[in-house]
């Protein structure tokens, strides 16, 4: 006879929270596009404090955290602005394309 211990809420919230966690940090390595990269450290920064909110963090801890995830949000979008105002383009490749050309024109001047 098989003893199946029933989950505990807990466990499914920090559950949840890890696969957050998880998700966000692939699609901020895997993706190509800036916007995306964002997102996935936003999403990422969401999970971590949810499985603290599970994990019984104090108050201030989850408070920090919000309001670092908040500036993470305004910092990303200025430099996602900054990026296609300099380049002209949110995607990783054309980004170093466009650095990698200018490289060669400081070295050949």
């Amino acid at each position: 006879m098989v003893i199946v211990a029933p989950l505990s809420v807990e466990f499914v919230l920090v559950a949840a929270g890890v696969s957050l966690l998880m998700i966000g940090a692939v699609a901020t390595l895997m993706s190509g596009n800036v916007i995306k990269r964002l997102a996935g450290l936003l999403v990422c920064g969401a999970g971590a404090i949810a499985s603290l909110a599970a994990l019984g963090a104090g108050d201030g801890a989850l408070i920090i955290g919000v309001a670092l995830l908040f500036v993470y949000a305004v910092l990303g979008v200025a430099l996602v602005v900054r990026l296609q105002e300099g380049y002209g383009a949110i995607e990783a490749p054309e980004i170093d394309a466009a650095d990698a050309d200018n490289d060669t024109q400081e070295r050949v001047s």
